[in-house]
């Protein structure tokens, strides 16, 4: 992604020349983008021009842009103006998605412990009134937050361990997910079809929502450190693993916020801090390089990395 604007320009050589793997890996995001085409490029630059900040930009057109404040926004990542970054093919739609959803917020404002949501979530002894009333929560969220999804194809043998969360919150690359020591964080895992996204998404169509589904890219998420954009030849977008590149990536994509029903909270579970440290380089570096050996362009990042002047 290339920036008109100097002060972009010159914010990320900052980013890129930090010290801090974070700020690193967010400035290396940018120049790694390929799925933005020229006129989403420009509705980001010109969404603010006060901000000289290149995090602070993005953060601003995410709010505004992208997730909203009504529930009815439709948002700009499945608009024509993101044409490069449109999901087009068909998808099976009774191919299952699963999702996480931290439920902190919730829990707090409902006043409900985490473990009384756990024992109404017992096989047998499903309290249908407290999920509920859990899930109807997520309704009065505001905007229209694009949505992060895997295929539960892809996580099945995570999903079997006893410790399943860690295990999909490291497969999925959600390191921002990470209690400090002595807290507690619990999250549902949400378990729907392709078919209700659709579902979701058809009333939209008419307002400029030209699909249901797209390729996460740089501009549809606050300012992160775990995301990695894919290559603009291949298929699929892949989330950075933070267990390391031992394991196949699994495929990521993005849909319409769809309204969750009770039944698609499928189980709970709770993170406790401290989670053992992300080895960030490592699992970027990992992450590139089966990139690279995925989309047969061995060059791939080059400049990213440093490896080639720019």
């Amino acid at each position: 992604m290339q920036f008109a604007r100097v002060d972009l320009r010159d914010d990320l050589a900052r980013l890129r020349a930090s010290r801090v793997p974070a700020d690193r890996a967010i400035g290396d995001n940018f120049l790694f983008e390929e799925r933005i085409c020229d006129d989403r490029g420009t509705d980001f630059e010109q969404a603010d021009g006060s901000l000289g900040s290149l995090i602070g930009l993005q953060a601003f057109y995410f709010a505004v842009r992208v997730q909203g404040i009504r529930r009815d926004h439709v948002p700009v990542t499945f608009v024509a103006i993101n044409q490069d970054a449109l999901y087009l093919a068909d998808i099976e739609p009774n191919q299952k998605i699963v999702r996480l959803e931290c439920l902190d917020d919730i829990l707090r404002g409902t006043k409900r412990a985490f473990a009384e949501l756990a024992q109404a979530m017992q096989p047998g002894r499903r309290d249908e009134n407290l999920v509920t009333h859990i899930v109807e929560q997520f309704a009065l969220y505001p905007g229209a937050r694009p949505a992060f999804m895997a295929f539960k194809s892809e996580v099945d043998a995570d999903l079997k361990q006893a410790d399943w969360l860690i295990s999909l919150r490291n497969r999925m690359g959600l390191g921002h997910y990470d209690p400090a020591p002595g807290q507690r964080q619990a999250f549902g895992l949400m378990e729907y079809l392709v078919k209700d996204v659709i579902a979701e998404w058809q009333p939209l169509e008419s307002r400029g929502a030209v699909r249901p589904f797209a390729y996460p890219t740089v501009l549809d998420s606050r300012p992160s450190c775990y995301f990695f954009p894919s290559p603009r030849d291949l298929a699929s977008s892949f989330a950075v693993d933070l267990d390391g590149p031992g394991r196949k990536p699994i495929r990521e994509m993005l849909h319409i916020r769809i309204t969750y029903r009770p039944h698609h909270l499928a189980r709970v579970g709770e993170l406790s801090g401290p989670l053992p440290p992300v080895g960030l380089v490592a699992a970027r570096d990992g992450h590139l390089e089966r990139l690279r050996k995925d989309s047969g362009r061995a060059d791939f990042g080059a400049v990213m990395n440093g490896e080639v002047d720019e």
